[in-house]
């Protein structure tokens, strides 16, 4: 017969109250988002890098095909990137089953890899309810404007939410005050590519474009990467390198610029020098 003692509460309290705090910091764990969980991962990931060269991989517009981006994401993992830059449109609706849905890909295929996220227009919407789509992208993704400094690799990465088409004048200040400070390399991320003489049709944005083109210039970026278009393109601009990415999933888009093509970009950082390459994933 089982008799109960007074030591034997004392344990059993004990017990519980380890079962309390276990739950406690699985489910602050599981309440963290994607951006806090890759903080974390690229943590460890840099704890482990002793020398150059540097690699991470560029992609974007993911959404509608679960397959090919998959196959993005494992391509990508055999250049042992540091991390992914996802340039939007993860998914179709900003709804919470899409959104958990896109965060499951990512953990059953790549759980170490750190992978921060620019918000597209798809992201945003919920059916009529944008503020909706918003708060869950800020609750289950991360921030819609955000920097990230490595800075043992003397980098510095700006994201910025151009996913309304617009950016404002807050967010062009912003982004003048991340440039200044003194990085060797300096890269943006955005979803919408801005209207120029090359890119001139209604997938751009108009309002703050020139306020921002004209910001980058003489500001020594290394690149800035867009999605939006489901196709790769390049253009430099006043002496700055933009790059379309938008081929890692979505209904491709054939236009008079641009390769058609599922892809992702694999940028290399040596000795303070930027390359890219593209690399293309069969259907």
């Amino acid at each position: 017969m089982y008799r109960q003692t007074g030591n034997g509460k004392r344990c059993r309290l004990y017990c519980l109250g380890w079962i309390l705090i276990f739950i406690l910091v699985c489910g602050g764990a599981q309440s963290a988002t994607l951006y806090e969980q890759s903080l974390q991962k690229l943590e460890s990931r840099l704890a482990g890098v002793q020398e150059e060269p540097y690699t991470f991989v560029v992609m974007g517009d993911s959404r509608d095909n679960d397959e090919v981006f998959i196959k993005c994401l494992l391509a990508a993992a055999r250049y042992h990137p540091l991390f992914i830059l996802h340039t939007g449109d993860a998914v179709s609706t900003g709804s919470e089953k899409q959104f958990r849905h896109f965060l499951a890909i990512l953990q059953q295929t790549l759980p170490d890899m750190p992978v921060f996220v620019a918000a597209g227009n798809h992201e945003l919407t919920n059916g009529d309810k944008r503020d909706k789509g918003k708060a869950l992208f800020q609750q289950l993704i991360g921030p819609l404007d955000y920097v990230l400094d490595l800075p043992g690799i003397n980098s510095r990465f700006i994201v910025l939410d151009n996913s309304g088409y617009t950016l404002t004048s807050n967010q062009v200040d912003y982004l003048r005050t991340q440039l200044s400070i003194e990085y060797s390399l300096k890269f943006v991320l955005m979803h919408i590519p801005p209207q120029t003489l090359k890119w001139i049709d209604s997938h751009t944005f108009t309002k703050g474009a020139d306020v921002f083109l004209q910001t980058l210039s003489g500001r020594n970026v290394a690149g800035v990467f867009y999605g939006h278009y489901h196709l790769y393109d390049e253009a430099m601009l006043d002496g700055t390198r933009h790059i379309i990415t938008g081929g890692a999933g979505a209904p491709l888009t054939r236009l008079y610029f641009g390769d058609t093509s599922y892809h992702f970009v694999v940028v290399t950082l040596s000795r303070g020098k930027v390359s890219t390459e593209k690399v293309l994933v069969s259907e």
